[in-house]
C-alpha cells in the first residue's frame, strides 16, 4: 500500500495525516485539513508543512523567546544519550502501559497516542515500535515548543505526526486522544483533560527522590532528595502509580556530558564543577515516578 501511494504521487505521510489527524487551528480553533503541503482551516488560516514533514502551530504571542525550548546542542545531546538505550526500562514501562490500555479499547478501530513535550521523539518512537496490537490503526502525534527538537523528530520518524506548539495551548480537537504522555514537561491540566476522550489515560513521568542523585552529590555540599507532590487534578482519577529505578554506567565522558545537558545542573553549575563530574562520575541512578490518570466519565 505504501508503494502504491508513492507511485500515484501522494506522499505517504500526507495520506495518513489527512485520514486521521486531529490538529486544530491555534488562531481560531477550527479543524485543520491538509491541502497541497499546508494545513488550513475554513477561516483562511494556513500553516505550511516543513520539508521534514512537521507543521509549526506556535503563534508568535505564545513564544517566550525568539527560539523557545531546547537548543540544538541540548537536542543533539539528548538524542545521542537516549539512543544508546540507557533509559530503556522507562521506555519499556510506558510501552507496557499503552499496550494494556489498548486492550481495554476493544470497540475502537482507531486509537490515538499524543506526546505533549515529545522532544526529539525517542519515547513515542519506542512505544510505536513496541506496540502489540495489529488489529487497530494507531496514530502517534507529538508536539514540542523547540523547533530544533521537532525537526529531528519528524526527520527520523516520518510515520508519526509532529507540530511545533505549546503544551499549554494544545492544537488538538476536544475529546480526540486515547492517551496523552507527558515526560518531564510542563503542561496545562485543563488542556490535557480537554483533548482526552472519556476514560482516556494521561501518563505522567517525573523525577523520583533519587534521580541522578550523583550529580547532586558532586555539585552540592548538602544534597537533598527530590520531592514531588502527587496531586490528582480535577476531572481525573489516579489508577496506578509506578516507580522505575535502576543504575547504569557511563564510561564515555561525552555521554556523561550529554546526560548532564538533559538536566538543569548543566546551566547552573560552574565550568570547573561540570568538568570535574564529567571526568570522575561513571555510575548513575535513574529514578522515575509514573502516574496513570484516567479522565472521569
Amino acid at each position: 500500500m505504501k508503494m502504491l501511494l508513492f507511485a500515484i504521487g501522494l506522499p505517504y505521510f500526507q495520506v495518513c495525516l489527512n485520514a486521521m489527524s486531529k490538529w486544530k487551528c491555534p488562531f481560531c480553533s477550527s479543524s485543520l485539513s491538509l491541502n497541497n503541503k499546508a494545513w488550513a482551516c475554513n477561516n483562511g488560516h494556513s500553516y505550511d508543512v516543513a520539508k521534514e514533514g512537521y507543521v509549526n502551530l506556535l503563534l508568535a504571542q505564545h513564544k517566550n523567546s525568539k527560539q523557545p525550548g531546547d537548543n540544538k546542542q541540548m537536542v543533539n545531546g539528548r538524542r545521542a544519550f537516549l539512543e544508546q538505550g540507557f533509559y530503556q526500562p522507562l521506555a519499556n514501562a510506558i510501552t507496557d502501559i499503552f499496550n494494556r490500555h489498548i486492550s481495554t479499547l476493544t470497540s475502537q478501530s482507531e486509537v490515538r497516542f499524543f506526546d505533549a513535550g515529545c522532544g526529539e521523539g525517542y519515547y513515542m518512537g519506542q512505544v510505536r515500535q513496541g506496540c502489540q496490537h495489529a488489529d487497530c490503526q494507531i496514530e502517534f502525534s507529538g508536539l514540542d515548543i523547540s523547533k530544533f527538537a521537532i525537526q529531528k523528530a519528524a526527520k527520523k520518524y516520518p510515520q508519526q505526526h509532529f507540530a511545533v506548539a505549546s503544551s499549554f495551548q494544545l492544537p488538538m480537537q476536544d475529546n480526540s486522544q486515547d492517551t496523552v504522555l507527558q515526560i518531564f514537561a510542563p503542561s496545562s491540566e485543563l488542556e490535557v483533560h480537554r483533548v482526552l476522550k472519556t476514560k482516556g489515560i494521561w501518563i505522567t513521568v517525573n523525577p523520583a527522590a533519587n534521580h541522578l542523585y550523583e550529580f547532586k552529590q558532586a555539585l552540592y555540599d548538602k544534597p537533598v532528595e527530590h520531592k514531588t507532590l502527587n496531586l490528582v487534578p480535577d476531572g481525573f482519577e489516579l489508577t496506578q502509580q509506578l516507580n522505575i529505578s535502576f543504575t547504569f554506567d557511563l564510561v564515555d565522558m561525552q555521554q556523561t556530558e550529554n546526560l548532564l545537558m538533559m538536566t538543569p545542573y548543566y546551566w547552573s553549575a560552574t565550568q570547573e564543577k561540570k568538568q570535574n563530574l564529567v571526568t570522575n562520575l561513571q555510575q548513575f541512578t535513574a529514578d522515575f515516578d509514573i502516574n496513570i490518570l484516567a479522565k472521569k466519565a
